[in-house]
């Protein structure tokens, strides 16, 4: 659930999309009580046998009798298909409005809080997909079931019953005692599987490093630790889980054993109908199954709901964030940066300090510094990439980081130090996975002075770069990362060391393509250590030790602190 600001309660898309399923789960009950009911076949057949076609020897009655329980048996049978079947289009149905906002929401958890969590819960949406498919969703609809088997052992005889009822609270009282055991155990397993997946991931990324440096051996050990964790502590709760299941069986064996004998001893003792012998066993295994069923599948079911959990609270938690970086502030249609700082949480290390400034349309500016002096993690936050612990960064008089919120995020670009491109072809990375505009895909290009290069690959802008752009040379990468910044136009672009590999030529053309971008009034941001890229600029920010330590025009700058070499760190 979340609140709104006038502080009712809304549900998140997970509750509204169950509570439309809710017509459907109905049916799906219908269709369980009518299975359950047909269950009832076998015993009734039992007890007309030794009622009717004994004391008759009627083998007329014997074939009609055969015929119509056959009858309810198979449509038993059908009912127990269609519920599955209906259980499984509810889960595809689920899986198909869901999957859109959660995979969003995700995105959203991962950028601001733990991505290692986001990976979490997008897969928890296949998981609880998966338990609707399982037959531990039906059991669900079969559990209410087991007072009513019980019940009819009550009107049979209040021994059989009270058999039945006392062997039903052993049996969940082994089902709680199975979650109890392991709980523990399994929570332990999950997070140190979640962390050797993890690392393999983070290993295979950097794999051609790991290689090179003769890394493999430790990077395996460190996989195959957390692995190891989970698997002692997997096998640790199976073996507990299997303790109590065998116990169980013997359980229901021993008020099977009992229940025929205290039966039998019914019929000698009150000259009662032989069939009840059968009839209360039958009775007792039909009530008993769904309980007994349920310590098998209560792993499955807590799983289920712990992911349903874990998904609506990140939803939630997403949602109640957004609602609170909704409220514009009219600040004008520049760049403004008030007292903004930021704090490494893990470590409560403060790398940046109340900084202020402000841009407006067509201004460029170098903000240069020592490394470790807050550069790219200031960047970070003028492009929204991260949010300011305290203090603000409007653009537009909105704060950055909620853009998304208005659908703003295309107002800015960003070429980071480490680029990350998306997409399979060219016109897909410069689009920003949306270009479906080719005409501005190609001015981006152009602006950037990519465009020729681009026409001259065999494809060209249709050519698929492979994963990540792992068929380019770094110095592409860069290219067609300043090309997908650009895209659209953006008021701002902000560009974290863009000169890094690039060579003459390379730097001719950036150059040239942030001279256009002032001349289109974009305003332009550039981390950078080297100075040739100063000339270009007219506004400079020095930073060191988190803080701003000069701001201004460039010539200005460049005069009074950039003379001596040891006082720019640069």
């Amino acid at each position: 659930m979340t609140t709104n600001s006038k502080g009712s309660q809304s549900p998140t898309h997970l509750v509204t999309a169950l509570r439309a399923c809710s017509g459907a789960f109905c049916l799906v009950f219908l269709y369980s009580c009518g299975y359950n009911l047909f269950l009832l076949a076998p015993s009734i057949y039992l007890l007309q046998i030794y009622d009717r076609v004994l004391s008759s020897r009627s083998a007329d009655t014997l074939i009609m009798l055969t015929l119509i329980i056959a009858a309810a048996v198979v449509v038993g049978s059908i009912l127990d298909i269609v519920r599955r079947a209906a259980l499984t289009r509810i889960g595809s149905w689920l899986d198909h409005r869901l999957r859109p906002v959660v995979l969003t929401a995700c995105f959203e958890c991962g950028a601001r809080a733990d991505a290692g969590l986001a990976n979490e819960c997008y897969k928890d949406l296949s998981n609880l997909r998966q338990f609707l498919d399982a037959p531990a969703s039906a059991l669900l609809f079969d559990i209410p079931w087991a007072p009513v088997f019980l019940l009819l052992l009550f009107l049979v005889h209040p021994v059989l019953g009270a058999i039945g009822l006392m062997t039903a609270v052993a049996l969940l009282l082994m089902a709680v005692l199975t979650e109890l055991a392991t709980r523990q155990p399994l929570a332990q397993a999950s997070a140190a599987l979640a962390r050797s997946q993890l690392r393999f991931a983070n290993a295979l990324r950097y794999i051609q490093v790991i290689r090179a440096m003769n890394m493999l051996n430790g990077a395996t050990q460190l996989v195959y630790r957390d692995a190891e964790t989970a698997r002692h502590a997997q096998d640790g709760a199976m073996q507990r889980a299997e303790i109590i299941l065998g116990l169980s069986k013997s359980v229901r064996m021993l008020a099977q054993i009992l229940m025929m004998g205290a039966a039998t001893w019914l019929v000698l003792e009150e000259n009662g109908n032989p069939g009840i012998i059968f009839v209360s066993s039958l009775l007792l295994g039909r009530g008993l199954a769904p309980i007994e069923g349920a310590i098998g599948a209560w792993r499955a079911v807590a799983f289920a709901y712990a992911a349903f959990n874990r998904v609506n609270r990140m939803l939630v938690a997403v949602v109640a964030e957004n609602r609170v970086r909704t409220v514009p502030m009219p600040e004008g249609s520049g760049l403004v940066l008030d007292r903004v700082g930021y704090v490494l949480a893990p470590a409560n290390r403060q790398i940046l300090n109340g900084v202020s400034m402000r841009l407006v349309p067509g201004d460029c500016l170098a903000l240069i510094g020592p490394s470790g002096s807050g550069k790219s993690t200031l960047g970070r936050i003028i492009a929204g990439v991260q949010p300011a612990t305290f203090g603000c960064a409007l653009l537009g008089g909105v704060d950055i980081s909620a853009l998304p919120l208005y659908g703003g995020m295309r107002l800015v670009g960003y070429l980071p130090q480490d680029i990350e491109l998306f997409g399979g072809a060219v016109k897909d990375v410069i689009g920003r996975l949306d270009g479906t505009d080719a005409g501005k895909v190609v001015e981006a290009a152009k602006l950037v002075g990519l465009h020729d290069t681009i026409m001259r690959l065999p494809q060209g802008y249709d050519t698929d770069i492979g994963e990540g752009g792992s068929s380019l040379l770094r110095a592409q990468r860069q290219q067609l990362g300043l090309a997908r910044a650009v895209y659209g136009n953006p008021a701002l672009v902000v560009l974290d060391d863009p000169n890094s590999s690039l060579d003459y030529e390379g730097e001719r053309r950036l150059f040239a393509a942030i001279s256009r971008m002032r001349a289109m009034r974009m305003m332009v941001v550039v981390i950078t250590h080297r100075m040739g890229i100063l000339p270009v600029t007219n506004k400079i920010a020095i930073m060191r030790d988190g803080a701003m330590e000069a701001f201004g025009d460039s010539d200005w700058i460049f005069d009074t602190y950039l003379q001596s070499p040891a006082r720019s760190g640069t």
